[in-house]
This record gives structure tokens, sequence and C-alpha cells, in this order.
């Protein structure tokens, strides 16, 4: 992959990471320390170079931008306020289906986007039966951003699917454990879903690709 390129991935995503900082300023109840504007887009920066990297340019690239985008932004609302306001999870939902649909337009790649259609749909089943478990341990924000990463999972394929969805709880226990460790929590606090199911969707393609 030519360095050229992915170094202007950093500097586009960079620059949209900046941009789009002040959505989360809207309300009193998502709003960030000012002082982690730069940080988190310099962290949107690097993961859009990461997946240009990962995937080369091509039309599902854009689509995977807006994941880095709107993922980072999200998951650090979610880190710091235990919150995914609608406001911006529905957006990102649609977005997402629409960037994924003119991909596959431009590809033909119309099998993918059923896949994601099912993975979306299936991954919002299987968070909403677990909500409804065991009320208090998956909300309903999370419900929602399900639907989102399992559009994307499931349009790379059923393997993704899958590491995806065990993939979520897996960095979701590694975080707990490290937080307890370094005395950042106890046995009884609690800890935002959000952030580990959208970092298992922009892992994920390290090991299984675009099919």
């Amino acid at each position: 992959m030519n360095i050229v390129l992915i170094a202007a991935a950093v500097a586009a995503g960079l620059v949209v990471g900046w941009l789009v900082f002040p959505m989360a300023q809207r309300e009193e109840r998502t709003s960030l320390p000012v002082s982690w504007r730069v940080p988190l887009a310099m962290l949107t920066g690097l993961v859009c170079g990461l997946l240009t990297w990962m995937f080369g340019v091509g039309p599902v690239l854009p689509a995977f931008f807006y994941l880095a985008v709107m993922g980072v932004l999200l998951g650090t609302i979610d880190a710091r306020h235990k919150l995914l306001p609608n406001r911006l999870v529905l957006p990102f939902l649609l977005g997402a289906l629409a960037l994924l649909a003119i991909a596959s337009l431009i590809s033909g790649a119309w099998l993918q986007l059923l896949g994601g259609l099912l993975g979306g749909a299936a991954m919002f089943a299987v968070y909403l039966i677990m909500a409804l478990i065991k009320p208090g341990g998956i909300g309903m924000g999370d419900v929602k951003l399900a639907a989102v990463v399992g559009l994307y999972a499931g349009y790379i394929g059923l393997n993704a699917w899958l590491l995806v969805l065990v993939g979520a709880f897996v960095l979701n226990a590694v975080a707990i454990l490290l937080l307890m460790l370094g005395r950042v929590l106890n046995r009884k606090s609690e800890i935002p879903f959000g952030p580990s199911m959208i970092a298992a969707t922009l892992l994920v393609p390290l090991v299984s690709g675009v099919g």
C-alpha cells in the first residue's frame, strides 16, 4: 500500500474527527472535555490510516471510515457518560447502511450487503434478548448499536460476525480486568459495553478481511 495514500487517510481522518467533535457538545449529558478534541481527532486519523492499509482504496473504504469517525466519538461518549444517544446512533446506522449500499452498487457485492442486513438484524436480536433476560446488564443503547456493528460484521462475512459477537465480550472482560488491577474500578462499578463493541468491529478486519 502506498504510504502517501495511508498518510492522506490519516490526515483526512484527523480533520473529520476534529470537525465532528462538536456533535458531542450539543447536550450536557454527552459533552466531552475540550482538551480531548485533539487526541480523539488523532485517534480517528490513525484508525482511518489503519483501515486504508487493511482494505486499500476501494468502494467499501468510505463506509469503514464512517465507522472509525462515528465509532471513536460514540465510544468515547459511552466510556465517559455510559450513554449511547439516539441522535447519534440512528444516523450512524442510516449512514453506514447508505455507504455500504453504495459500495455494493459500485462493486456488485449484493450478497455482502444482504449479509450485512441479516447480520445487523441478528446482532440486534441477540442483544435485545440479552437486555430482556438481564435488565441493567445490556442497555438499550447497546442494543441499537448492535444493529450497526452487526451490519458491518455481516457485510464482511459470517466468521467476522461471530468474531464481533464474541470479541466484544472478550475485550470488555479484558478492560474490566485491567481497570480493576489499576484500581480504577471495583467489582460493583459499571463499565460501558459500547467501546468494546466498536473496538471489536474495527479489529475484526485484521483477521478476516473483506469478503
